[in-house]
């Protein structure tokens, strides 16, 4: 039977026999066309490349349109065919232009029809083709032709890509179309395909009904055909089928009636001459406006967290402008919440969220830039894991002082690991919800971190953020030989004392690389990282060997958490240090007054709460302890067994874990947990404390350099040699000014001391319920200072006042003097107010004396730079200033005893006094004194004096006796110019100041008493008074300080002020002069060679009265001093006033007065004779020992 080939399967057309090829009659007319069968119809899957083999450059377009042609007829099939994905592709083009029109991931690019015709036509014929032409001229006139019916109104089309593949483009007949090559292209590009706002996959093979989809895309589609749907092919396909869906469907399409296209906007392809997406002139698509989507998202989604706190509002881009985030959604990867998530979609607990969408938010990264997970195109903020949670773990050398840092475990658990929250978290809570939300499992393989995060949902809920660090995974955690400590630990909320809340951080990192940075926040800042530093200082300390570099930051104002970053192998860490200060919110009512006696080898801080009840109490030390710490360390003070110190929880070495190299240094560098004398305290840090700073070698002009390049040296007499060190100890601050008047430095090193003084104090009142505003500051001086001097201490005072207090209103300028001040506390301490007495306050480098004639009311006062660093010091170089040389005879006596007695083992004092010895650090013989009293008990200082070379003694007797000589003149001389009127000897002799501590080597006070007598008679024809009597205090430096606290809290204080400061000049009384205190030049006495003469002679007589008067002698003799004509003679030679070891000394310390000329005289020149020739005494007993 034959078969007949055709291509319909009209019923009309009779089977006949046929032989070969038989031509038809009528051919395809009326009807017959539609009886050819389309294969394709049941292909669905070949959607994307249906149409390719259509003659037709545009073939894609009329196969679109021929798509909702069929379509129409189909709205809900049983069995979906090509054209129904087609149609859907359509319209999920459509769809993806609407929620995403405007986005980043869609980009557009116009083909103009003049100008790509004109293009094409314009290249030049070919030799070898047919008809010459150029091909390109061949697709120029296909197109012309192509483009005479259906196209002919067509100027131009836009081509849609999406992250970079074509997607697609515009189409008068049908608004868009797809590519067919997409799916090939995309897969290309490992492109995730888009997805909906409710998170369908669009452009699948599967056909999604316009009623299936988004509501208001439905609307827009509604609205967009009522308006231009005249600009549309009359008889295209999708005209017929949006009229069938929109006018005459059984089953109307969910619309809201209240929207126009007013609510949209049009799409903006960013293509100048083109900025509006159309598909024919006056046709342009549209998009759904941002605020829509946000607002919905927000007003419906069950996953809308419900932050604390609102900072995250202030988000700003780059140019700060604010970006007004709404609040984000919390979300995580894979969670098993339900719960609807965004349009009429719940959460897909299958959802991924990929790295990509988490922009870096501590890094610039804005929320209002995110687009939700699992769905395309919905931007809208969220937060994730990733955002609360640090990737990796930062594991420090100790465990975390979790009394005073937030660790996150529970029940303050033990750890070592920073909290691995990222900053952000408090964009939107606070440190009181992390900790009800944040749970820390530590065990010994692995750290759990879970963070609660509250949303809306039903009510209030939680999504869980959790991340787990395995430990044994190397890159998991990064241990960080790393630590800190905070000066001070406290913060003000009260408004107007925000500027006290100034900190000092210390960074000490061991690590090699040297990039640990950290940056301080406080908690509205976070949001747009604005840190209160910036970048990292330079080191302090350099890192060498096991001892780690350090590093200050200088913090001014307030802050709430240090983000701890740095990168190793390439890997960022980070961590957070929380410190949880101790909050003063309520103004304090409290009155401090605090006296600080600035001394040559030592200062003092005193002070006094005024009493409300009329008490009166003493005044205090400052002191430092457990209940006002002031400095806090990050690693956590010991709590076990076997503590009977506060102290020793700070300082044992289990305190530091693995590294205890950051002890040493806070104690150079740094301040000191604990201050104070109290043996429950167990410190060896307390009032009084060297008068020294620790400074950076280097150290230049400018700057705020507290504790960045120096410090006050609380470490000096705990200082043990150190490798590499790059600071040393400077120390006389008094007197740099005059000692050192060409060092530009000495001002920074005075003011830097005075600040540290002043933070302790201030600190001490913030922290006791004190008052800053009533509290009264003082100070203490010589009145030997000069004025220069005086006031350019008082002008570095003020420098620190400002800088620290932020004014100097509660500071007192005018100093009290030093000789005025002890009274008011020896009277607490025996001394009758009724009684001439007589205060001798001997420091370092001035002794002040200050005679009470009670019962003519008549006080008077003088002051002289001979002190106890003329006993223990090294003489005078060639320009008369301190020489600081090594071997003064106590020295050199002490150092051969110790090497005839070696200890047999040494310990943590020997390795200090061989760092003092060690030439490299530049320490003064008076240093080493200072430490050797203070370890008396250990080094045997003064047993190696008093049974090795007991003559040196007569240097200590010596230096009392020319003070008490001094005296007798004093009285004397006022006598004279009182007119007559007897002054009686005292009948109290105190003695005050640190350097008053040598008298105790003199023997018991009946032995001093008893001395002292002996000396009154052969210096004068004055009786003693019967009832005589010497008071030294126990802690003879404090009771200046004391005593300047309580005269600035008298009310009698007034009677005081007149007291007359006056100077005896230190000539024999027979050859009297005229120089007048404080107006007679230097200058003038220059050229008085007989006055110097005198001075000479004057001290002469002492000595013969004092060494060769036999009552002094036979005194001295008990004291295994003998041979006294021997040191007269040394000290006296042949002629005193030319040739002798009293003249040599005179004519060096003149020299520093005789500098200025113009200076007044405020002085004797009584003791400069001694000054450098007790030093030469002390040198010629040690070498000529007996």
């Amino acid at each position: 039977m034959p078969h007949i080939l055709r291509i319909d399967n009209d019923p009309n057309v009779v089977e006949q026999n046929h032989l070969g090829w038989t031509g038809g009659t009528v051919g395809l007319v009326g009807n017959r066309i539609e009886h050819i069968p389309d294969t394709l119809l049941n292909q669905a899957g070949l959607a994307a490349k249906a149409g390719t083999s259509i003659p037709s450059p545009f073939a894609r377009l009329y196969l679109f349109d021929a798509a909702f042609r069929l379509v129409m007829n189909d709205l809900r099939p049983a069995q979906p065919t090509m054209y129904h994905v087609l149609v859907s592709h359509c319209l999920d083009l459509l769809e993806l232009l609407f929620q995403a029109g405007g986005s980043p991931d869609l980009t557009y690019r116009v083909w103009s029809r003049a100008d790509r015709l004109s293009a094409l036509n314009q290249k030049a014929p070919l030799p070898n083709a047919p008809n010459r032409r150029h091909p390109h001229r061949v697709l120029a006139k296909a197109l012309e032709l192509d483009m005479r019916h259906d196209l002919a109104n067509l100027q131009t089309f836009t081509l849609i890509y999406y992250k970079g593949a074509l997607l697609g483009g515009t189409s008068p007949l049908t608004l868009v179309f797809t590519s067919p090559n997409w799916e090939q292209e995309r897969q290309n590009k490992f492109l995730d395909p888009p997805k909906s706002s409710t998170g369908r996959v669009l452009f699948q093979q599967e056909y999604v009904p316009l009623e299936s989809r988004d509501r208001t895309f439905v609307t827009y589609l509604s609205r967009l055909f009522e308006q231009y749907k005249s600009l549309l092919p009359e008889n295209s396909g999708l005209t017929k089928f949006l009229d069938k869906l929109f006018r005459d469907n059984p089953y109307p399409l969910p619309v809201d009636g209240g929207k126009t296209l007013n609510d949209f906007n049009p799409i903006s392809t960013n293509i100048e001459g083109f900025s509006t997406l159309q598909v024919v002139t006056g046709l342009p698509l549209y998009s759904v406006r941002a605020d829509d989507v946000l607002r919905e998202v927000e007003g419906n989604s069950d996953f809308v967290m419900l932050p604390t706190v609102g900072y995250y509002k202030e988000e700003t881009n780059k140019n700060g402008v604010k970006t007004n985030v709404r609040p984000p959604l919390a979300l995580a990867s894979r969670m098993d919440v339900r719960g609807r998530y965004v349009k009429n979609t719940d959460w897909d607990s299958r959802t991924v969220i990929p790295s990509s969408l988490l922009n870096d938010l501590g890094a610039g990264g804005l929320l209002a830039d995110r687009r939700l997970p699992g769905v395309d195109n919905v931007q809208y903020p969220f937060v994730s894991t990733d955002d609360f949670l640090e990737d990796f773990l930062i594991r420090m050398p100790f465990k975390i002082n979790n009394e005073r840092f937030f660790t996150g475990t529970v029940n303050r658990a033990d750890c070592d690991f920073l909290l691995p929250i990222r900053k952000e978290y408090f964009n939107f809570f606070t440190l009181e919800d992390l900790r009800n939300y944040l749970v820390l499992d530590i065990s010994d393989l692995r750290v759990t971190a879970t963070l609660k995060v509250p949303v809306r949902g039903q009510g209030v809920r939680f999504v869980e953020f959790r991340k787990t660090y395995e430990l044994n995974e190397p890159e998991k955690v990064l241990d960080l030989p790393v630590g800190m400590g905070f000066f001070p630990f406290y913060r003000l909320t009260i408004p107007d004392q925000q500027a006290l809340n100034k900190y000092t951080v210390l960074l000490a990192d061991g690590t090699t690389s040297q990039a640990t940075q950290a940056s301080f926040y406080r908690f509205p800042d976070v949001v747009n990282r604005h840190a209160l530093t910036s970048g990292k200082p330079q080191p302090r300390s350099p890192k060498v060997g096991e001892r780690p570099a350090s590093y200050y930051y200088k913090v001014n104002e307030a802050f709430d958490l240090v983000e701890i970053q740095l990168a190793h192998n390439d890997i960022p860490y980070r961590g957070i240090v929380m410190p949880e200060f101790t909050t003063v919110s309520n103004r304090g009512y409290e009155e401090f007054t605090f006296a600080v006696d600035f001394g040559t080898s030592n200062t003092h801080v005193a002070y006094l709460v005024k009493d409300q009840g009329g008490a009166k109490p003493d005044p205090e030390p400052l002191t430092v302890t457990d209940e006002d710490l002031q400095m806090v360390l990050l690693n956590k003070p010991y709590s076990g067994p076997g503590i009977s110190r506060d102290y020793d929880r700070y300082s044992v070495k289990s305190s530091f874990g693995a590294f205890e190299q950051l002890e040493p240094l806070v104690r150079r560098e740094f301040v000191p947990p604990l201050i104070g004398r109290n043996p429950r305290l167990g410190t060896p840090f307390a009032f009084p404390l060297r008068t020294t700073i620790y400074e950076r070698e280097g150290l230049t002009q400018g700057g705020d350099y507290l504790f960045t390049k120096l410090n006050l040296g609380f470490n000096i007499d705990l200082e043990q040699v150190t490798v590499g060190d790059n600071n040393r100890y400077v120390s006389t601050l008094k007197w740099l000014f005059e000692n050192k008047p060409n060092d530009t430095l000495n001002d920074l090193r005075v003011r830097a001391f005075f600040e540290t003084l002043l933070l302790l104090i201030r600190h001490k009142v913030v922290q006791n319920k004190g008052d800053v505003a009533l509290t009264k500051i003082v100070w203490l001086a010589p009145s030997s200072m000069t004025r220069r001097t005086r006031n350019r201490l008082t002008a570095e005072w003020n420098k620190a006042m400002q800088e620290v207090f932020g004014t100097t209103a509660y500071f007192q300028d005018e100093p009290i003097l030093e000789s005025l001040a002890p009274y008011f506390y020896l009277q607490r301490q025996g001394v009758l107010p009724t009684a001439n007495a007589v205060n001798v306050d001997i420091g370092g480098g001035t002794s002040d004396l200050m005679f009470f004639a009670q019962g003519q009311r008549h006080y008077f006062n003088t002051s002289f730079r001979f002190a106890a660093n003329d006993i223990w010091g090294g003489g005078l170089d060639e320009t008369g200033a301190p020489s600081g040389r090594m071997d003064n005879g106590f020295v050199s006596n002490f150092l051969t005893y110790r090497s005839n007695n070696p200890s047999s083992q040494k310990t943590g004092a020997d390795q200090t006094l061989d760092a003092f010895l060690d030439p490299k650090r530049r320490m003064s013989p008076e240093d080493v004194v200072s430490l050797l009293f203070k370890y008396d008990d250990h080094f045997q200082f003064t047993k190696a004096i008093q049974n090795q070379q007991p003559a040196l003694l007569i240097v200590l007797y010596l230096h009392y006796a020319a003070i008490i000589y001094h005296l007798v003149q004093l009285i004397e001389s006022q006598e004279k110019q009182e007119g007559g009127t007897a002054l009686e000897l005292p009948r109290f002799l105190t003695f005050t100041g640190r350097g008053s501590q040598y008298l105790n080597l003199l023997g018991t006070r009946a032995d001093l008493v008893d001395y002292t007598k002996r000396l009154f008679a052969a210096y004068t024809t004055k009786s003693v008074p019967a009832n005589f009597q010497i008071l030294l205090t126990d802690n003879p430096k404090e009771t200046t300080a004391n005593g300047a606290v309580l005269y600035q809290t008298a009310t009698d204080r007034d009677q005081y002020r007149g007291n007359q400061t006056t100077a005896y000049w230190g000539n024999e009384p027979t050859h009297p002069v005229t120089f007048t205190y404080n107006e007679t030049t230097v200058d003038t006495v220059g050229h008085e060679n007989d006055f110097h003469d005198s001075v000479l002679r004057n001290v002469r007589d002492f000595l013969e009265k004092t060494l060769k008067n036999n009552s002094v002698s036979a005194f001295l003799g008990d004291f295994g001093i003998r041979r006294t004509q021997d040191y007269y003679d040394f000290l006296v030679g042949s002629d005193v006033t030319r040739s002798s070891v009293l003249h040599d000394s005179y004519m060096l310390a003149k020299l520093p007065l005789e500098r200025d000329a113009d200076a007044r005289l405020a002085e004797t020149f009584f003791f400069l004779p001694l000054k450098n020739a007790l030093y030469e005494l002390s040198k010629y007993i040690a070498k000529n020992q007996s």
